[in-house]
């Protein structure tokens, strides 16, 4: 079977592009719900990676909101090509979640721009050791995805054979004890009025990383 890494790659990154423009649209109309959650805990970033960048519009947002050097990676080359046209102060370009083009330790803030749920399933721990990489110790991580109550996956409508694999996310870095879960905020991927409906509830969850606290030494002792 096809990794779906590579659809996306060649052909499906940039039809799903292509069918969601609008809603990256260069005007944006509100303010993002992960700018007001990294304002609820205060939080200022420096140097930001999202990954699931789209052409750039969340990431435009964010180095206005707080300054940020901001760097983005995303299968579709028609929307990082794009991206490079409009948003010229940001650091676009085309790859995947699991084999990220950045140094150790280069991220005050990582975000999953709601792309997990399409990643194949083989690559979910590759995927989290990347992130865990490129992210300092003290930065925060940032996930925007589908949040049922439990994991399951349904046929991808646009194309036979590939799947929306939908679960908590978080639990891929809330696991290991120098990630803690610290704000959660869930909402619905078809509007507010069905955010009770399991199959369209999204969360936007920030996790602290904090490699000093994760083991402390001879608590018991």
């Amino acid at each position: 079977m096809k990794l779906q890494k590579d659809i996306f790659l060649n052909t499906e990154g940039d039809q799903w592009y292509l069918r969601n423009k609008e809603h990256y649209s260069l005007s944006k109309q509100e303010e993002s719900l992960l700018i007001k959650s990294l304002k609820t805990i205060e939080a200022a970033p420096a140097q930001v990676l999202e990954i699931g960048c789209s052409n750039g519009t969340r990431l435009n947002d964010l180095q206005h909101s707080f300054g940020s050097e901001c760097h983005g990676v995303d299968p579709s080359s028609v929307a990082i090509e794009e991206g490079n046209t409009h948003f010229p102060a940001l650091r676009l370009q085309v790859g995947t979640a699991d084999s990220l083009p950045f140094q150790d330790n280069q991220f005050d803030l990582v975000i999953f721009g709601f792309c997990l749920y399409l990643c194949d399933r083989r690559d979910l721990f590759k995927i989290a050791a990347e992130a865990d990489r490129c992210l300092m110790d003290g930065g925060l991580l940032a996930i925007t995805d589908f949040q049922p109550p439990f994991a399951y996956r349904n046929g991808y409508s646009h194309r036979e054979g590939m799947f929306s694999y939908k679960m908590n996310y978080a639990k891929m870095f809330s696991w290991n004890p120098a990630y803690n879960e610290i704000y959660t905020v869930v909402t619905s991927h078809a509007g507010f009025s069905k955010r009770d409906v399991p199959d369209e509830k999204v969360a936007v969850t920030l996790l602290s990383k904090n490699e000093s606290f994760a083991y402390p030494t001879e608590p018991y002792k």
